[in-house]
């Protein structure tokens, strides 16, 4: 049984392996490059809307503190954002543009993919039109964030390897290699997709890719580039393990864990992605046509079970989408029911309108002021950063002269202190610190410190570093917008309770300490 019925699998010979370019249907260059083209102008549309989100502004920052690694994550994104910062005067169309880019360019590769498994025009199309209208591209291209890159790379990757499987031309696995080397200095998921994709080609064939030489050469590769990092890391007593604990909890609290982060997965692909993946998944795994790349088939579905099990987020397994999509594409084109132009319409026009129709609750297309009356809660964490800043420095700008000589500010969430990094220096405002993820790394206030200014966290928490705390304000974006810094508590804190470079250790938290302080008193 297969989602779309047709030809039944035995009706179905193996797929013919050709060996050049010249055996593969042409690339359907001109809807395939429009939709990429779509995709692109969209994003760079919508790419100076609303604010920065809180990873952006970290990453800027980040950046500034160039290193071999990050407590959360490896150095690359932070060096890009803080290079286009710079380059750009500060333009949020020009952090951005990167993501836009690689977004378009992933429809293209999409379409690619389905052409190395015979895709013809049609097969093509659907492909990257699913590419086009998933939330996974959509989201990831509007903002420069981890998941930007790695959804391009992950593709990129995967048409490499289905390109390999063809031609069984082994400098594609030295290219390969080169795509995974920098992925990994994006993010460390590429490490659990790989191993799902040796353990099926082990499992399920082609074996033959096990013993290619270019194969581990290209692993020593990524060793060597991924090296300093990991470094890096055992010298710091491993804190992205302890990040992975730290997002595993997050995801049990969210509900999410285990077989509830599969609704996850399937929300990233979107409407018509969701058709493809289901069907490509099944055809992947059971089609004899498709036998010569049924191990990537079991290689996502061991990814999934991985994330499962270990607490990852649901997005992780959707930037390898792309071959269950084209999968599915190649599939659909030969089968008898849907040759039919009426089939084909009634299947695919309600499938992509509704994928239209959800374009505007991924993406800011309304005005600022409705912001709270959305589900966009990517779009929500982008505003308030300003406001923020504006009542922090009402709150110092109020303290005597005296005292503002011996201030600092520090927050509980990195985010916050990236913002007030951010915005500052244009009010004056005294340095930021933060013990929360990298930033405890970056620095702390000097011993002659007698106040701070605490964004976050609560009285509980602050009396154990501070003689008095008082609660002085409210972070408010002024929009009503339910995000995190929205009601969050701003404190005066006076007298550490001994010197800084006794206190620092104690503030390292990889977590938050809480979203929430008290209420204003009246």
């Amino acid at each position: 049984m297969t989602l779309l019925s047709g030809r039944r699998d035995d009706e179905q010979s193996p797929v013919r392996e050709p060996k050049g370019d010249g055996d593969v249907p042409p690339l359907a260059r001109r809807p395939v490059f429009a939709l990429a083209a779509a995709v692109a102008a969209l994003l760079l549309l919508v790419s100076n809307r609303f604010g920065y989100a809180g990873d952006e502004l970290y990453f800027i920052v980040a950046g500034g503190h160039p290193d071999w690694s990050y407590a959360d994550q490896p150095p690359l994104l932070p060096l890009l954002s803080h290079a286009l910062d710079v380059v750009s005067g500060g333009s949020l169309v020009a952090l951005r543009a990167p993501s836009a880019l690689m977004a378009a360019a992933g429809v293209v590769i999409a379409a690619l993919v389905a052409r190395e498994l015979g895709g013809r025009r049609g097969a093509q199309v659907l492909t990257a039109a699913a590419c086009a209208l998933a939330p996974i591209t959509l989201q990831s291209g509007h903002l420069f964030i981890t998941n930007s890159v790695d959804v391009f790379l992950a593709t990129l990757s995967c048409w490499l390897l289905v390109r390999w499987v063809r031609l069984r031309d082994d400098r594609l696995l030295l290219a390969t290699a080169a795509v995974v080397a920098v992925e990994l200095q994006v993010k460390y998921l590429a490490v659990a997709f790989w191993a799902m994709v040796f353990a099926g080609a082990l499992l399920f064939g082609p074996r033959e890719l096990l013993r290619r030489p270019k194969l581990w050469i290209g692993v020593l590769l990524i060793a060597v580039v991924t090296a300093p990092a990991l470094v890096w890391q055992a010298g710091h007593d491993w804190p992205q393990l302890t990040m992975s604990e730290v997002i595993a909890d997050e995801v049990a609290e969210a509900g999410e864990g285990g077989i509830r982060m599969v609704p996850a997965v399937l929300a990233s692909a979107g409407i018509l992605g969701l058709v493809l993946l289901v069907h490509g998944l099944v055809r992947l795994i059971g089609s004899p046509r498709l036998r010569p790349y049924r191990f990537l088939g079991w290689a996502w579905v061991g990814l999934v079970v991985v994330y499962a099990l270990s607490g990852g987020r649901g997005y992780y397994a959707a930037s390898y989408l792309v071959v269950l999509w084209a999968a599915a594409a190649v599939d659909l084109q030969d089968r008898h029911v849907l040759r039919r132009a009426r089939w084909r319409w009634w299947v695919a026009a309600p499938l992509t309108v509704l994928s239209l129709a959800l374009i505007p609750l991924m993406l800011p297309l309304y005005p600022r002021d409705k912001l709270a009356d959305t589900s966009d809660g990517v779009s929500m964490e982008t505003v308030g950063w300003p406001e923020m800043a504006d009542t922090v420095d009402g709150i110092y700008r109020a303290r005597p002269a005296t005292e503002r000589r011996n201030t600092v500010i520090m927050t509980d969430r990195y985010e916050q202190a990236a913002a007030l990094d951010r915005y500052g220096p244009s009010r004056k405002l005294p340095p930021v610190y933060s013990g929360h993820r990298a930033y405890w790394y970056f620095d702390h206030p000097a011993d002659t410190t007698r106040h701070v200014i605490y964004v976050g966290a609560d009285a509980d928490y602050l009396d154990r570093f501070f003689g008095t705390v008082r609660k002085v304000g409210e972070v408010d974006n002024g929009l009503g917008v339910p995000n995190i810094n929205q009601g969050m508590s701003i404190w005066w804190c006076d007298d550490p309770r001994r010197p800084w470079a006794e206190l620092w250790p104690e503030f390292k938290h990889m977590a938050a300490v809480t979203n929430r302080g008290e209420p204003l008193a009246e």
